[in-house]
């Protein structure tokens, strides 16, 4: 890492007055910290971040009284090969900042199949962690269970299910799909007996006592009722009328809709799609072919989110009495399935055509043969088509990317309510008087406004070639509008600091709640998004404050909380 990038990552720093998820930043005045150990696994359990030892977090990240560069690299060097196991393979090097030396080091994510990496002095289920906010947390029993089956292939949905028969199973269903197998490989299945095919595909599997059984996969795909083995394997929806479920209207309703949907894998997906197309608004548009519905979310991305949930979710006892979770706020669908993503498929593969790694593989074949009951499509295809279907259903509809948010545990498709280029996206670009950017680029600086980082994959998933997105991100960078943090594969961009609002927070002790109330100061109505840019204040911190004003009355909003047209203004 270079001394300009240095510079421009401690600017972020301060700008935010704390660590970041992915860098950790020590004073290591004394010595190398104990707790460096902890962050060296946390990170290669994670998706890998950046230390900083020199700085000085209290005094603002300046460089720390007392730090000898040279013997802390050195020791971290031997932190990294001797005290992790396995080994943590960092790059380390020194550089120099604001006329001292820090010492950085870049630590990428372990390879899945080695995860986890724990402090070797503690063992595994004391010593490894993972990143929670800023800091270092523990790894839970569970999580450590998942990084183990991470390594081979699970077989949960292979597992008999104790106390079910064949007659658990809907006939009607399993015609339709033996038909349907028996047409596709006729060589595989057409001679064979019903019972033979149901075997075959795992549908039955003989239990402990040689007694033919329903395996998970099967009474999940074709059961009459599987809640009645497996109560918590369904899905729920949950709809809140504001951003938050504390966010709740004065004597209005807690929640707007509180559902479950039982049944087999495609009776849920299809109940689920409907409900949450009910609760969404729809929009009339007109052109050549005549009228034309447009929901706030696409129903194919809904149908895909939905189902890619329920087949690659955690099905092992630790996570039988967790539902895949729907909620739907105001201004966000999200969907929430036990179990992070499986094998070596990261987040930043996710979108690209091909690339697939099955958790549950009985469940995957299976649901490629069954039909949805309202349309009568397969449930999935079995392609790794899922998530780039969806990228490109949104990218039509000219709506924002879904963010994807991978933890051990679980995994969290988030779908944001608004057009990327609204009329106030497409105004504050205008505002930054750069000529000639691309739509991309555009479409990139209004995920970025949104406060979400871009990396090379986002700009992929905008359709753009590998080698395409990283021109254009370099040309962001380039025009001074954007920057860079961290390296390589771990680049992101992000908009850069204003010179006023890094200013502003050097020369002045303001709370968060003043700083808006001198944005207000001259009279004009801001919108969130707005005073986010005036103040440099993140997303929640301006929430936060901004509902603290009005609690006391300082600030009114000009519209009610769901209106695309709220603003704010100090009060007379």
């Amino acid at each position: 890492m270079t001394s300009e990038e240095i510079a421009r990552l401690v600017a972020l720093l301060r700008q935010t007055g704390t660590d970041l998820r992915d860098v950790e930043v020590k004073a290591a005045g004394g010595g190398l910290p104990k707790s460096i150990r902890d962050t060296l696994s946390a990170f290669s359990n994670d998706r890998g971040g950046t230390v900083i030892l020199g700085l000085e977090e209290k005094a603002g990240f300046q460089p720390a009284a007392g730090f000898d560069a040279g013997r802390i690299r050195d020791a971290l060097a031997s932190a990294c090969n001797d005290d992790l196991h396995p080994p943590v393979r960092g790059e380390i090097e020194m550089v120099p900042f604001e006329g001292a030396l820090v010492v950085v080091a870049e630590i990428g994510e372990l390879d899945p199949r080695f995860k986890p990496c724990y402090v070797a002095a503690r063992g595994e289920y004391n010593g490894s962690f993972t990143r929670g906010g800023d800091g270092d947390r523990r790894l839970t029993d569970f999580e450590i269970h998942l990084l183990h089956t991470n390594r081979g292939q699970p077989d949960d949905d292979r597992e008999p299910v104790p106390g079910a028969t064949e007659a658990d199973l809907d006939d009607t269903e399993i015609q339709f799909l033996l038909a349907r197998v028996r047409q596709r490989q006729p060589r595989a299945f057409a001679d064979l007996d019903r019972q033979q095919v149901l075997r075959r595909l795992n549908i039955l599997t003989e239990d402990s006592a040689g007694v033919l059984r329903p395996s998970l996969g099967g009474l999940l795909t074709l059961g009459i009722y599987p809640q009645q083995f497996f109560p918590q394997l369904n899905a729920t929806l949950v709809v809140y009328p504001g951003t938050s479920a504390q966010d709740i209207p004065v004597n209005g309703p807690r929640f707007l809709e509180n559902r479950t949907f039982d049944g087999p894998i495609p009776v849920i997906v299809d109940e689920a799609v409907t409900a949450v197309l009910r609760n969404t608004s729809v929009r009339s548009f007109i052109d050549g072919s005549g009228r034309i519905d447009r929901y706030d979310y696409p129903a194919e991305v809904i149908r895909e989110g939905v189902a890619n949930a329920l087949l690659h979710r955690d099905y092992s006892s630790y996570s039988r009495g967790t539902p895949v979770q729907i909620t739907l706020y105001s201004d966000r669908l999200v969907i929430a399935n036990p179990g992070g993503l499986f094998g070596a498929v990261t987040e930043d593969d996710l979108g690209r055509e091909g690339v697939t790694s099955t958790r549950n593989p009985v469940l995957a074949r299976l649901l490629q043969d069954a039909r949805l009951p309202e349309t009568g499509r397969m449930v999935c295809e079995n392609r790794a088509s899922g998530i780039p279907t969806m990228l490109r259903e949104l990218r039509r509809t000219g709506s924002p990317l879904p963010e994807f948010h991978n933890r051990i545990t679980r995994f969290k498709l988030l779908l944001p309510r608004h057009t990327l280029l609204d009329d106030e996206t497409t105004t504050w670009i205008g505002g930054l008087g750069q000529q000639g950017l691309t739509t991309t680029q555009q479409l990139a600086l209004a995920e970025m406004r949104l406060g979400r980082a871009v990396t090379n994959s986002t700009m992929r998933n905008l359709g753009l070639e590998a080698h395409r997105a990283t021109s254009e991100l370099a040309d962001l960078v380039s025009r001074g509008i954007v920057v860079r943090v961290g390296e390589r594969r771990h680049a992101r961009y992000l908009i850069a600091p204003r010179a006023e609002q890094l200013a502003l927070y050097a020369a002045t002790n303001l709370s968060d709640t003043e700083l808006i109330k001198e944005a207000l100061r001259d009279g004009r109505e801001l919108s969130r998004r707005d005073l986010e840019q005036r103040t440099g204040l993140s997303y929640m911190k301006v929430l936060r404050a901004l509902k603290d004003l009005e609690i006391a009355g300082t600030v009114r909003p000009t519209a009610p909380a769901r209106s695309p047209l709220r603003r704010y203004r100090l009060a007379p």
